[in-house]
């Protein structure tokens, strides 16, 4: 199993195993979430008329995945309104997403601050920290989870119901498998992402390179009352989002879009 990123590492192991033609002849087994063109590179390259065994899950995923516009200043009170939502509603727990280390551990800081039980999951915790956040997280003595991308594959953990994308990540497979902890096995799960202004580039960034186009959830009724609708895609709407003055930061935007013709409007 592996990933691009240690690509040159797997091709090394092979240079120095027995090759297709020798007598001691190796067997190799690939093993891959996904099957993206980098790795059917490496099929093609290292594999000989290989069988392929594909997992299908029968089910299809209850999954409801939605853009929330909030101003970038206001992101840890918005999360804090949901995860008062969440806890009153006594829904299931849920895993907050940051881009980098240093980000998750300030957010843990911020939301007990706040009253919140929050555990924290990232590269710089020795393998003891990161095992005591994910019982405590399992055993519900944490009501929240914030963990970089390591929390995002390879980790089991059930009743997440709530996958909240606080930092949008670098790529869109990043992102479905942050919107993977929840809606498991059957189970029903949200996922609501985070957008900003400052966001908007990183997320064209994202819908260039795959990511789907995903429609906004009600701010208003969402922060306001817990309730979620999603309202209606719209197709030439932008990610560029400008909260307007005097409105509430949180649920209020105005959103900049061009006509087929190009000229801007509002």
């Amino acid at each position: 199993m592996f990933d691009q990123g240690f690509a040159r590492d797997v091709e090394r192991i092979i240079a120095l195993c027995p090759d297709f033609e020798s007598r001691a002849r190796r067997q190799t087994v690939l093993a891959s979430a996904t099957m993206p063109d980098w790795v059917q590179q490496m099929i093609r390259k290292h594999l000989r008329e290989p069988a392929r065994v594909r997992i299908r899950d029968a089910q299809v995923p209850a999954l409801e995945h939605g853009v929330l516009d909030v101003a970038h200043a206001h992101k840890t009170e918005a999360l804090s309104k949901l995860l008062r939502r969440q806890r009153a509603m006594q829904l299931n727990q849920t895993i907050v997403f940051h881009r980098t280390k240093h980000g998750a551990k300030k957010l843990v800081r911020d939301l007990v601050r706040l009253g919140h039980t929050a555990g924290e999951l990232q590269g710089n915790l020795s393998q003891n920290a990161r095992d005591r956040a994910l019982a405590a997280f399992r055993a519900n003595r944490t009501e929240v989870l914030v963990a970089t991308n390591v929390a995002a594959r390879g980790i089991d953990v059930v009743n997440v119901g709530l996958v909240i994308n606080f930092a949008l990540p670098e790529t869109p497979q990043w992102l479905t498998h942050r919107v993977g902890r929840t809606a498991r096995n059957g189970a029903e799960g949200k996922a609501i992402t985070f957008l900003s202004e400052e966001d908007a580039e990183q997320w064209r960034k994202l819908r260039r390179l795959g990511a789907p186009a995903l429609r906004h959830v009600d701010a208003e009724l969402l922060l306001a009352g817990g309730e979620w609708r999603l309202l209606p895609l719209e197709p030439e709407r932008s990610s560029s989002v400008r909260v307007q003055p005097g409105a509430n930061p949180l649920a209020r935007a105005t959103y900049v879009r061009r006509s087929a013709r190009g000229r801007r409007r509002r």
